[in-house]
């Protein structure tokens, strides 16, 4: 089986987030996907959100779509967490499972700096999707460290919204309704998150 992770923040979680998890499916670039929420990322000092929000708003937001589960060992660590010793945990929870990791192309140029990088690609495929403008092109795949042969570049794919962006527009007192689950919106207004 091909498992696919896709992990990060999700700070809050989005309909681009959504739109990824439809598209690996759609385009049978896994046959299951894993939404695992980090505690905290290692490349991040803060977040908005608890860890308990952030991941209650990714389960009303991925809950009901097949193929689809949201893991929450990141979370229940309690600690920052490494993408390799989630992947280590994975190999051995789905022993015969191909994994691929999900990166977007805004990470391609920091990989090399995440911890143990080599035995993430060891681990699973990883699958690169546009993000950001940055494209993940043969060049970029290649300074960033990454075995080609190991690399899914994802070419199709183009959905401009960003957490960040998200965020931002919170602040300023405006619920993004257009790039937000509306399960997302009722939680993020009733427990008055990102104010």
């Amino acid at each position: 089986m091909l498992r696919a992770i896709l992990g990060g923040s999700f700070d809050p979680v989005h309909l681009g987030h959504l739109a990824m998890a439809s598209h690996m499916l759609e385009k049978h670039l896994a046959d299951r996907l894993l939404i695992i929420p980090a505690w905290r990322s290692p490349h991040k000092f803060e977040n908005s959100a608890t860890p308990s929000d952030r991941l209650a708003m990714v389960r009303l937001a991925f809950g009901d779509i097949p193929g689809v589960e949201v893991d929450d060992r990141e979370i229940s660590r309690t600690r920052v967490s490494f993408t390799v010793e989630t992947l280590e945990e994975l190999t051995l929870d789905f022993p015969g499972d191909r994994l691929r990791l999900i990166i977007g192309g805004d990470n391609l140029e920091g990989f090399s700096g995440w911890r143990d990088p080599d035995r993430i690609q060891e681990l699973a495929d990883i699958v690169v999707y546009p993000r950001d403008g940055h494209v993940p092109s043969p060049d970029a795949i290649s300074r960033a460290g990454l075995d080609p042969r190991l690399v899914i570049p994802v070419t199709d794919f183009d959905h401009p919204v960003s957490s960040t962006a998200v965020r931002a527009i919170l602040a300023r007192g405006i619920m993004p309704e257009d790039q937000l689950p509306p399960a997302v919106v009722d939680y993020i207004t009733a427990n008055n998150i990102y104010q």
